[in-house]
This record gives C-alpha cells, structure tokens and sequence, in this order.
C-alpha cells in the first residue's frame, strides 16, 4: 500500500468524520463584525417594475433555519441612484476543498469582470484563504498565479508528505521526555507568514476592505465559529488545520481546526453576517457511482467517503444559498501541489461562473442590482 495515500485519505476522512449529524442551520458563536460598505460606490438603474420572490433564512431559538417567502412588487424610476448603503447586500460563501481553491479563484475572477459587488465574505479552510487575502486586497490576479505555480501549497505542506511520514516517528521522541505537542504532522506557522506576508499591512481582519469571517471548529466545544478580529494569517492557520494533517491553533480559550469538519460551505455564516443575497461556491467533487473493483486500490475506500460525507454536509447549504456555483474539480486532489491542477482549477472556476452569469444576473436584477461590467478583474 502506499502510505501517503492512505495517510492522505485518512486526513481527509478525519476532515468530515463527525458532520453526518451537524445541520448547517445552526447559529456559529464567533464575533460578529459590523457590516461595511463594498467597493461598488452605486449602481444606476433602468425603468422597472417586476415582481420578485426573495427568500429570507431565520434561525429559531431551538437553531432550525426557516426560509421565508416573500413576494414584493419593485418600482424603479429613471437613473435612479442605488448607493451601496441603500441596496440589498451580497455574501460570498466560500467552501473548502484544499487545492481545489484554485476553482474559487477563478469564480470570483469572473465574478469582478462581471461587477458583481460583494459585500461580505465567509469562507472555510481554503475558502477563507481565498475570502481573507481577496478582502485584505490582494489581487486576485496575483493569487491565481499563487496556484498557478503551486507556490500556496507548496507553502501550505513546506515539506512534501512522503518525506513527512518518514521522518514522522522522530517528530514524537520529544514526547519521551515530558514535551506534548498538539497532534498534527504540520504546525502551519510557515504558512501563516506567508499569508501575512500576501496581506500586507492589511492583516488585522476586523480592518479589512471587506467585512471577512474565517469559519473554523472548536474543538474545546464542538462547534462552528466565524474568526472576525485578530491576526488573519493566524485565522487562516487555524480555518485549514486539517484534523491529523495540521496542528490545531490555540486561541484564547480555544483550540480551533480546520472549518469543514462540520461546515464545510458557510452559507449560514454569512446569513448571519448580514446578507441578503448569497452567491455560494462550492468546489467539491462530484458524486459519482463508481465500480466495486475501484475500492481494491489503496486509500480508494476513505476517498469515496470523503466524497460522500462531504455531498452530504454541502446538500443543505446548496439549497439555502440564492445561488451555487459548482466548478468542475474532478481529479484534483485536497493536497495537490501540481501545477497542472492549479491551472485546471482556475480554468474550471472561469468557466462554471461564466455559464452561471445569466441566472445570477437576472436574480440580482429581480432584487434592483444592475452589474457593471468590468474590462478586467483586478
């Protein structure tokens, strides 16, 4: 057998191991950042009138999500200017899937063409590195280049896994004499510099251009938080401590992992943060049947439990995003550092949000929002 597949799979499985239970509808117990304007300054309207059904998500007392619909007749007078402050606000739920990120990228590259304002960000594990540089502005130009050349993985696993796994009995003979690490193959200090290093001055998340939530697991309590203060390299270590893979991060009282171990696309976050509407992309793989001699390979069995488990934990917020953009990421593994599948990534995120354009836009017109199309993203 071939340990890092297998290791690799077992990571993996850990990453969603507990979420069958866990209904996505339940209240994350972060800090909340106030809601700041979008970079759009305002949007002019054409003479309308239209009916248009939204829906609004409730959370009860007892943590079940209600949709509520509700009809409402729009009326639009000529250059009718809608000011970011007046017109509904939009949310990005960005979901998790390690190098598959590359996906994500190219989603929001379209997304900035296209003018679609955002005024928030939620995102888990590779979601939130995508959402927290995006909102600290980093060009996401620049960071397609990142995964282009595999140089964020590369940062986020320094040392390959192989090598890792070898020396990995060495890493417990500190724990003979009294030392006792958290558990994890990687710390991810490297790579919250890096992410600091990307940011720049912009590394304090309640300060950023955007309002930004990683979404992270308590392991202490249990439960899914949203980080919306403090250092966001150190964030963005703890929403991609992968269970087994990274060591968690300690933060206050707090022992944080990886966000998709039970909220793997954080619709209800950003419900939460104050959105109206909410664009979700979702970067898992699809779910296909496959033949039984499949499951004779190596690491094949937890892989498609991954798959599994994770269809599951995305099926709901799926249904409560306005809408869900779903990149072809087949094939491309949760640790890949290869070139070819950070290009992929990025080509396949281009072209699902292309094809999604015209829905999308004709939704945001139903609520008022009326894009304006970029030359090029920046």
């Amino acid at each position: 057998m071939k340990a890092t597949s297998v290791l690799a799979g077992f990571c993996a499985l850990t990453l969603s191991c507990s979420a069958t239970q866990f209904s996505l509808a339940q209240s994350g117990n972060g800090t909340v950042t106030p809601i700041q304007g979008s970079t759009a300054e305002h949007v002019i309207l054409p003479a309308t009138e239209s009916t248009a059904t939204t829906q609004t998500t409730t959370t009860t007392d007892t943590g079940r999500t209600k949709k509520i619909q509700t009809n409402t007749v729009q009326r639009v007078t000529d250059t009718i200017v809608t000011s970011k402050k007046d017109r509904p606000k939009i949310g990005l739920a960005l979901g998790g899937g390690g190098a598959r990120g590359a996906a994500e990228v190219g989603v929001l590259k379209v997304l900035l063409e296209e003018g679609i304002p955002i005024d928030l960000i939620a995102g888990t594990s590779i979601g939130a590195v995508v959402g927290g540089l995006y909102a600290a502005g980093f060009s996401i130009d620049e960071l397609a280049d990142r995964f282009d050349d595999s140089e964020l993985m590369r940062n986020f696993m320094p040392v390959d896994l192989k090598l890792r796994i070898a020396v990995a009995p060495i890493m417990f003979l500190p724990r003979l004499v009294g030392y006792h690490p958290y558990d994890g193959l990687y710390r991810g200090v490297k790579f919250r510099k890096y992410a600091n290093r990307l940011a720049g001055d912009n590394n304090e998340i309640s300060k950023l251009h955007i309002p930004f939530a990683a979404v992270v697991t308590d392991l202490v309590d249990g439960n899914s938080h949203r980080l919306t203060k403090g250092n966001l390299g150190e964030a963005l270590q703890a929403s991609t401590a992968v269970p087994g893979l990274r060591k968690p991060v300690e933060i206050g009282d707090h022992l944080y992992c990886d966000g998709g171990l039970i909220n793997n696309l954080p619709v209800n976050h950003v419900r939460e943060m104050g959105a109206d509407f909410i664009i979700a992309i979702n970067i898992d793989e699809d779910l296909e049947t496959v033949p039984l001699k499949t499951f004779r390979k190596a690491g094949s069995v937890s892989t498609q439990a991954l798959k599994i488990q994770l269809y599951n934990i995305d099926k709901q917020p799926n249904e409560l995003a306005d809408i869900t953009i779903h990149p072809n990421t087949n094939g491309i593994s949760l640790i890949s550092r290869n070139k070819k599948d950070g290009r992929s990534g990025v080509e396949s995120g281009i072209e699902a949000a292309r094809k999604a354009m015209p829905e999308l836009k004709r939704k945001l017109a139903a609520l008022g929002i009326m894009p304006t199309k970029m030359v090029k993203a920046n």
